[in-house]
């Protein structure tokens, strides 16, 4: 059975308050990547919950952002919810998950940089729930549209593992992300 890496989590909520309090010179963008065992979901949830206010006890601003309830929010702006969007999909499901493909990933990276684009360095957005995305949308996608657009501290737990320098998402696929550090 997994276990959750506590040693782990610990240097990455260090990096994040050096690099939040400006203290952490930044070579690249203030983005971390928490590679956790899929199977510890909600461990990780409440760990995170916990960061963020342990972060507010310490004076900096932070949000835990599902990005599960983003992406019924863009699903429902694309109109994948409705009943007759429904009783196509089944007659054109390859050519729906090549739109949806093409359509989450812009979507859902709008929203990142409208809510977080005014955000400072001093300022840190959690991003969960990211196992909603597979397999339409890319943690290295997202990361790379806002790129240069959002300025705050990200942590990104991702559910999966990391071999190297390759990233498997839920432990399937393959991606790499070479900007945001891997903790």
């Amino acid at each position: 059975m997994p276990v959750w890496d506590s040693t782990r989590f610990s240097q990455l909520e260090e990096r994040v308050l050096a690099t939040a309090s400006g203290q952490r010179p930044l070579l690249d963008v203030p983005y971390y990547i928490f590679p956790y065992d899929p199977s510890l979901e909600l461990r990780c949830l409440t760990e995170c919950q916990a960061l963020c206010h342990r972060l507010k006890a310490k004076g900096y601003s932070t949000e835990m952002i599902s990005l599960a309830a983003w992406l019924v929010d863009a699903l429902d702006r694309l109109g994948c919810l409705d009943d007759d969007f429904l009783k196509r999909e089944a007659a054109d499901r390859v050519m729906i998950e090549q739109d949806l493909e093409r359509e989450l990933p812009k979507l859902l990276s709008e929203r990142l940089c409208a809510e977080l684009g005014d955000k400072p360095l001093s300022f840190c957005a959690v991003l969960v729930r990211l196992g909603a995305l597979f397999p339409f949308a890319h943690v290295s996608t997202l990361l790379s549209a806002v790129e240069g657009r959002v300025r705050c501290t990200l942590v990104v737990p991702y559910p999966g593992s990391v071999d190297g320098e390759v990233l498997r998402f839920l432990n399937e696929t393959e991606g790499k992300y070479y900007r945001a550090e891997v903790i």
